[in-house]
């Protein structure tokens, strides 16, 4: 497509000899037609409701917005008074503070879509992915009680707030290493790598980079739905973490059932 400013140079550059009457008029038609296409666009997205905007820079999930509105009938949450009064709400589980039917239904969920095995494996929520990979992070690290900091790395491109997370506590036993391309193993020293897949930002399916048998493995795989991925086989890591935020769009359900660590 040729802007209007770059179709009015063409035009004029033209000696007034060699521009026939019929070629103006079919500039002038062109130029006209192109203008109407740019009105057209701008009234466009001057009218477009704003919460069918994707926000990039937040990656808040409206765009389910209209498909829940639209079953909000059909599908709600009812918390009795008499529930959650203790913190052991599941005194036998791992994580004691979760109700035994939530940890079910998320088995459930990831049993049907066949994108990770949950048999046999502790389930953990947390208030946003963050927290969990914060926790996943100090569970590798503490009891090894390293004499330096334990490096995090990642694979560039890497979730631009791996760094921050890593970095965040300024803990002693762990910290944001940087590139798991340009990573080097110093005597053997352990290390945390995160394994993100589908990618964040790229998309793309991806393993472990550095390889090395000191090393310990984060699968995030928040991304890993049939929404936004074909699902191959059942993910089989030690630790793997997925949100509910890019499952169904409820970004702002931390307090309940956001994110889960397997």
């Amino acid at each position: 497509m040729v802007n209007t400013e770059a179709a009015v140079v063409i035009n004029s550059s033209f000696p007034s000899t060699i521009v026939t009457s019929a070629a103006a008029a079919a500039a002038a038609v062109a130029v006209a037609a192109e203008v109407e296409v740019i009105k057209t666009a701008e009234s466009m997205l001057t009218n477009l409701d704003q919460q069918s905007i994707l926000d990039f820079d937040k990656g808040d999930p409206t765009m389910y917005e209209a498909y829940w509105k639209s079953i909000s009938d059909d599908f709600k949450i009812t918390v009795s008074a008499s529930q959650c009064l203790s913190y052991f709400t599941n005194s036998k589980s791992f994580c004691w503070f979760m109700l035994p039917k939530l940890g079910q239904e998320i088995k459930n969920l990831h049993n049907y879509v066949g994108n990770a095995v949950v048999e046999g494996r502790h389930i953990v929520v947390g208030n946003g992915s963050s927290q969990l990979i914060q926790a996943a992070l100090y569970a590798l690290a503490e009891p090894l009680d390293p004499p330096s900091h334990i490096n995090v790395v990642s694979a560039a491109p890497f979730y631009s707030c791996y760094p921050q997370i890593a970095d965040y506590v300024r803990s002693g036993l762990f910290k944001w290493g940087g590139d798991a391309h340009a990573y080097v193993d110093h005597d053997e020293q352990p290390y945390i790598e995160m394994v993100t897949s589908p990618n964040n930002p790229d998309g793309e399916l991806r393993g472990s980079v550095v390889n090395k048998a000191n090393g310990m493995l984060v699968h995030d795989l928040a991304y890993y739905w049939p929404q936004y991925t074909a699902i191959t086989k059942p993910a089989d890591h030690d630790i793997m973490l997925f949100t509910a935020l890019k499952c169904t769009g409820h970004a702002g359900s931390v307090g309940l059932f956001d994110s889960q660590k397997i």
